[in-house]
């Protein structure tokens, strides 16, 4: 009798610590709200994984300073995907069902977005990016789950476009080059299409190449640029293809002006220094905005990073950005006043957000934000840095750089 009962007991105890394992984390999950992020962490790219994930993570801590959302604290879940979209979709899928993730999110790799499109329309949740560009992932490849608080390879190659040649009309030979997947391609497209409407009587694109990503020499791709005599060079290269684009160029001696996407990273222009010097970068936020809004947030960031290292010191690259793309989704979920992922679509849809550098809204057919561009060239003193950085910012209007919806291959804007 004794046995039996000490093994009624000791029965009944597990089951206990068994369920109160179960019900512990779905307590804790219960007063939290997980912001899913997925960047490679890992390889030739690391360096924007972590800068992307470092703003993402400070917009969280600024929302539960705020008081958190909907009345819970808002977590960071960080996973690595090595920048390779069947490792996106894993670990995707595991934010998801472990981590408890209603809003998945990336800044690297239009091919990263769509292999984590499957995972959110298979479980439910919205997919954000506040980085990935390829026009078609909110064009031909849309799904009602994924939004998209950055420009996209149309908006930014008419940025970049706008800018040169309203300022440098006299240009005549234009020459693309950029990285052979979906959004370097894209890119090249946006280029194209920016180009043809607004060009100069008698400017032409001369040559158009794309290269391997992490390509290691761009020698033969420089040769093909100096023989075109180009004056002009459009990429939206990033990261160590930037970097080594413009130093292989600079040691070839080539001439041409060169207007590219991501050439407000100070690591990479540091390393340059006077190489860089009048070239164009173009992008929706830059540190040199000139407004009230800015300036705030620039402060809250310097108070806790102003003995960073320098990739962090200020919000450069692509983190201010991801900074306002997470707020943005905040202010979303506390529209809909409620977690539930179909709420919040409904409530995203269409809404309107002021930012640094101005208002943008969520494009309700696409999802899609419409946000003016912000263009500068890099000069030789910077107030922020001691070496050649991005200068005053021109706000190029949105509706400048904005493909009317039924030009954006999504059958829904039609």
């Amino acid at each position: 009798m004794k046995r039996k009962c000490f093994a009624r007991i000791f029965a009944a105890a597990i089951f206990v610590l068994v369920a109160v394992a179960f019900l512990v984390p779905a307590a804790t999950a219960a007063d939290e709200i997980v912001f899913g992020i997925l960047e490679p962490l890992s390889g030739p790219f690391k360096d924007i994984g972590d800068r992307y994930v470092n703003a993402v993570k400070f917009a969280v801590e600024q929302i539960n300073k705020e008081g958190g959302l909907l009345g819970k604290k808002v977590v960071a879940a960080v996973e690595d995907d090595a920048l390779k979209p069947d490792v996106a979709a894993r670990k995707a899928k595991k934010l998801v069902l472990e981590d408890g993730a209603k809003f998945l999110m990336t800044g690297t790799g239009s091919h990263i977005t769509l292999a984590m499109n499957t995972v959110a329309k298979k479980y439910k949740v919205i997919n954000l990016t506040y980085g990935t560009e390829a026009a078609n992932i909110t064009g031909s490849e849309f799904i009602p789950y994924t939004f998209r608080a950055c420009l996209n390879t149309d908006q930014h190659s008419a940025a970049v476009v706008e800018y040169i040649i309203k300022k440098y009309p006299q240009f005549k030979k234009y020459y693309i080059i950029c990285q052979d997947y979906a959004f370097g391609r894209e890119a090249a497209d946006g280029f194209r299409k920016k180009f043809n409407k607004i060009k100069p009587e008698g400017a032409r694109i001369v040559g158009e190449v794309f290269h391997p990503i992490a390509c290691k020499d761009f020698a033969p791709y420089i040769s093909a640029i100096m023989a075109s005599e180009a004056e002009v060079v459009l990429s939206g290269n990033w990261g160590t293809d930037l970097r080594l684009l413009i130093k292989h160029g600079a040691s070839m001696g080539w001439k041409a002006k060169l207007g590219n996407y991501f050439l407000n990273d100070p690591l990479i222009l540091r390393d340059l220094g006077k190489e860089a010097m009048g070239f164009v970068g173009a992008d929706s936020y830059m540190i040199t905005i000139d407004s009230p809004k800015n300036k705030e947030f620039l402060a809250k960031w310097s108070e806790k990073y102003k003995d960073a290292p320098l990739e962090y010191r200020y919000p450069t690259l692509s983190m201010g950005r991801a900074y306002w793309a997470a707020r943005f989704l905040a202010e979303a979920i506390k529209k809909a006043g409620t977690t539930d992922v179909e709420a919040v679509i409904k409530a995203w849809e269409g809404m309107s957000f002021e930012t640094a550098w101005g208002e943008v809204t969520m494009r309700a057919c696409d999802h899609q934000m419409i946000s003016p561009g912000v263009a500068g060239e890099v000069v030789a003193k910077s107030e922020f840095f001691d070496f050649p950085y991005v200068g005053p910012a021109t706000i190029i209007p949105a509706e400048d750089i904005t493909t009317p919806p039924a030009e954006t291959g999504n059958p829904r804007c039609k």
